[in-house]
């Protein structure tokens, strides 16, 4: 037997795989091509020919140009993985490692191609990182918009890492897991200048690794967003192949792009590389929305195995309040205004007690974030509550939260829009042609985005006036903010609206039909009422120029309005009047009354008619509009 053992090692050791030998395989079957190298590279094809990778950092190339040229670099890691002499030192200086150690997911791929494995190399960081990961599956993950932030006000996209069930009980501890995002690197505490360079690309962006349960503290309960987490079918093997990946890849820069190579099209380029055939990222949009990354993943047959919902702090509470009685919910709404713990409990017996004293501590929660986490504020607050629920003792029944219907981003409607349609204004016909780059208005159906705000980029429309044969650009709003934050007894934040676009149409400055560039925002206060009826009045400031005015070409106004949206399934109505003083102009006065009706035929096909008066100018159009 040891002779056999021994025989059989030296056949094995006359047929090993050698670099010379490696080399000639990888030539003659243009291994340079195989999908998954170029993965591994982020190579992208160029227009005029050849490769490029977008990763910025040298130290991601070993061969000089191995940036734009995938041949040779396969060759130079070829040489590399085999040789085990060279080292890299990493981005900050601190560690010099082998190259196996460095790029452990291209030393995979190539074990695999060669059917053997490689030399062994001592790479202590990188067995340290796979013993705190504990690999074991994936899941995508969704945090909800926020629109007090620019940044995230499209949603966000992160992967988490799972580990395995725990052995002691079986049960899976998710905020034990860990969080791999991809995000820009703070440049400039300028708004403008920290918008310009994402917009732009000019802005680095780099992965981090973070607890999941720091993830959670940051969008669950700091931002009260709410997470959508969908588990992905990856083998073992796949799984492998993402985790060192992502080892390669957290001292590399790339350019981060706002609409494009952002946060999402960076994680699913991670998925893809460890199954090329998913094709994920040829698939998205010149525009990548993380809510269609989510639609892209929800697509793929049997891609994603579970859908999950974690429900933010306020969602949290707004649960906890729904479950009291009506003398309780009384006495919270007060606490709320006093923030007096007397009151809160007064006359209840305790077990009452005990439940207004944890919504208490999760309004404390939602309310004051910051100072929460910070320990500073109302965090002694909390504290007082705290120590007057210990003095009660009992444990607390648990508050499930289920997952809000037809809410997941997986169920919204796609982010692009084309609309044809039909209008008469002021007497004359014409033929409409719109297309909406992203992303979602107050009249389309809700499911999947905010229920209460407007987020429109790139918006354009022409016309055919087939009375007098003309075409013409009849608007192109750039970008169109509109977020009703409706107020309660436990939130009063105010309303807000931002717009910058060229529209044409009939104004008190004009003589007959102009065009005119709008900047214009605005604040207010809105309110829900019966969850399907939205209620807002605002001071609205609108300042326009056009070469077709007829006196002064700026134009400076503002004034009230009121705006009411009734939305319920298919169906939604919206409805505004605005009144505006201008300033610097013989007809000060300026009124606009519109209402647009839209019903959804199905996710992606919906009709819509809308019409407007403007000062005696009558205006009524329809349209059919088809989202993808």
């Amino acid at each position: 037997m040891g002779l056999f053992v021994f025989f059989g090692h030296v056949v094995f050791a006359e047929s090993a795989m050698t670099e010379s030998l490696a080399l000639q395989k990888a030539k003659d079957l243009k291994w340079f091509q195989d999908p998954q190298w170029l993965r591994l590279g982020q190579y992208q094809k160029q227009f005029l020919g050849g490769y490029q990778s977008p990763a910025e950092s040298s130290k991601f190339f070993l061969a000089v140009d191995g940036k734009n040229n995938p041949e040779s670099e396969l060759y130079a890691t070829i040489q590399d993985l085999f040789r085990n002499s060279k080292k890299i030192k990493s981005q900050d200086g601190r560690f010099e490692d082998p190259v196996a150690c460095v790029f452990p997911a291209r030393k995979l791929w190539l074990e695999k191609k060669i059917g053997q494995p490689l030399p062994k190399v001592s790479c202590d960081r990188y067995a340290r990182f796979i013993e705190i990961m504990q690999p074991n599956s994936l899941t995508y993950v969704f945090s909800s918009y926020y629109m007090n932030n620019p940044a995230s006000a499209f949603g966000h996209t992160f992967l988490r890492i799972n580990k395995a069930p725990s052995a002691r009980d079986g049960e899976r501890y998710e905020l034990s897991d860990y969080g791999v995002s991809y995000a820009a690197m703070k440049v400039s505490d300028n708004p403008f200048v920290y918008s310009f360079l994402g917009v732009s690309g000019l802005m680095p962006g780099t992965f981090e690794i973070n607890p999941y349960y720091y993830k959670v503290r940051e969008y669950n309960d700091f931002e009260s967003r709410d997470l959508w987490e969908y588990d992905l079918d990856f083998t073992p093997v796949e799984v492998e192949m993402v985790v060192a990946y992502i080892w390669e890849l957290l001292d590399v820069n790339f350019n981060y792009h706002y609409f494009s190579q952002n946060c999402s099209y960076r994680i699913l380029s991670i998925l893809e590389t460890a199954r090329p055939e998913l094709n994920l990222t040829a698939s998205l949009k010149s525009q990548v929305m993380p809510g269609d990354t989510v639609q892209t993943l929800y697509q793929q047959q049997g891609l994603v195995t579970q859908v999950h919902f974690r429900p933010s702090v306020r969602s949290i509470f707004d649960q906890r309040y729904q479950e009291l009685n009506d003398t309780q919910k009384t006495q919270i709404r007060r606490f709320a205004k006093t923030e007096s713990i007397d009151e809160l409990v007064r006359n209840l017996d305790k077990d009452e007690q005990r439940k207004n004293l944890d919504a208490a501590m999760d309004y404390i929660d939602f309310r004051y974030p910051k100072e929460v986490m910070t320990k500073t504020g109302k965090y002694a607050f909390k504290k007082e509550i705290l120590s007057r629920r210990a003095e009660l003792g009992g444990q607390s029944a648990p508050i499930k939260v289920l997952a809000p219907v037809n809410e997941g981003p997986h169920e919204a409607h796609g982010s692009r829009r084309l609309g044809l349609g039909y209008r008469e204004w002021n007497k004359e016909n014409s033929y409409l042609l719109d297309f909406k780059l992203s992303l979602h208005d107050l009249l389309d159906r809700k499911f999947g985005y905010p229920p209460t705000a407007q987020i429109t980029m790139g918006h354009f429309g022409v016309a055919w006036n087939s009375t007098a044969k003309n075409l013409s650009l009849d608007y192109a709003t750039l970008y169109e903010v509109i977020s009703l934050a409706p107020i309660s007894d436990f939130s009063n934040s105010s309303s807000w609206r931002l717009k910058w676009s060229v529209e044409q149409g009939y104004e008190s400055a004009c003589r007959t039909l102009c065009r005119w560039t709008e900047l214009s925002g605005g604040t207010g206060v809105s309110a829900t009422v019966l969850s399907n009826l939205d209620l807002s009045a605002w001071l609205r400031v609108t300042t326009l120029t056009s070469p077709d005015f007829t006196e002064d070409q700026w134009r400076l106004g503002a004034g009230p309005a009121v705006l009411v949206r009734w939305s319920h399934k298919d169906v939604s109505l919206l409805a505004e009047s605005y009144y505006r003083y201008d300033y610097k102009s013989k007809v000060h006065e300026f009124r606009k009354n519109s209402i647009g009706l839209n019903y959804t035929l199905s996710k992606s096909l919906s009709v819509r008619v809308q019409g407007e008066f403007v000062d005696q100018v009558h205006r009524s159009e329809a349209r059919l509009l088809l989202y993808y």
